[in-house]
């Protein structure tokens, strides 16, 4: 059985500090609220709940994942980007806090991206921008100010890197920008924006990523998505561990889940369970070796459960 819990980050440091709040035979998931997150930790979930094992969703942020990973509130956690989370990540890793399952996502970008007809144009780099300043009307979408690639844009403005420094940035929230960008593509417009991958945009929008060059690292990144479990859940749970050590999916396959779930707004518990059921394939190379809580092969029982 699962449960998926919406703890406030007050209550969830209670549960840490003190007995724990949540069944001692259940693996707890860390779950922050980010649409890729959320379904790739349902369709585990899902998987895992078919192998006979109880699992927690717990909707908290990182900080607290970390946290509690470390106390062993948290067993599991399917979400550690990088470099992006390396402040929270690299000290709880010297300290012996956690394992590394697996890198679950090897090709995740963040970046700036262009239509495709402005990319087959030949606006390929991010070199090319200034080139073709007044097309772009010598402004680039982005998303909220504070984020990161907001202060990353911002700073390649003020320093003028490629020739950038006569260029502003049109600050919404992603939704908003991704809706303005759209409409531009619908007028034939030049535009260059925020992007990122895995994301809907990269389904529901014809884009390419601009390649970075020198000077331009704090914002085109290539980034890995890593899976983190407790010290000791090879041991409570070795089954459950040699599934999540095969648990690797792509950019594409997660964009789709994204699509699903934060554009056509169908319920995460959905997603995963439809997926599950059309790539049972995709499945069996998850589950090779791997048993169900009561030894039989945990292939066999997802295929019941889904077929």
């Amino acid at each position: 059985m699962r449960k998926v819990l919406l703890v406030p980050a007050l209550l969830m440091l209670v549960c840490l500090m003190h007995t724990p709040c949540f069944a001692d035979d259940a693996i707890r998931f860390g779950v922050p609220p980010w649409p890729g997150v959320t379904v790739k930790t349902e369709v585990a979930t899902q998987i895992l709940e078919a192998m006979g094992y109880e699992t927690v969703q717990l909707e908290v942020g990182p900080p607290v994942i970390y946290e509690g990973i470390t106390t062993d509130d948290i067993d599991a956690y399917v979400a550690a980007w990088l470099p992006a989370q390396i402040d929270m990540y690299t000290p709880v890793l010297e300290a012996g806090g956690f394992e590394v399952a697996a890198v679950n996502l090897e090709d995740a970008l963040i970046g700036i991206a262009v239509p495709t007809y402005v990319y087959e144009a030949g606006v390929t780099t991010m070199a090319d921008l200034d080139a073709h300043a007044d097309k772009f009307n010598h402004t680039i979408l982005s998303i909220e100010v504070g984020s990161g690639m907001h202060t990353s844009t911002e700073a390649l403005i003020a320093n003028d890197v490629v020739g950038l420094g006569d260029w502003t940035q049109s600050s919404s929230t992603t939704p908003v920008m991704l809706s303005v960008v759209e409409d531009h593509i619908e007028a034939g417009d030049w535009v260059v924006f925020h992007a990122w991958k895995p994301h809907w945009m990269t389904i529901q929008i014809d884009m390419k990523f601009l390649e970075g060059v020198e000077g331009t690292e704090n914002l085109v990144t290539e980034s890995t998505v890593e899976t983190l479990v407790s010290s000791d859940f090879n041991e409570q749970y070795p089954e459950a561990y040699a599934f999540l050590k095969n648990f690797v999916v792509t950019s594409e396959i997660q964009s789709l889940w994204i699509h699903n779930y934060g554009f056509e707004e169908i319920a995460p518990e959905t997603v995963a369970h439809n997926w599950i059921a059309a790539n049972l394939d995709t499945v069996e190379g998850w589950l090779q070796g791997v048993n169900t809580v009561s030894g039989e092969p945990a292939i066999d029982a997802v295929r019941a459960a889904y077929e």
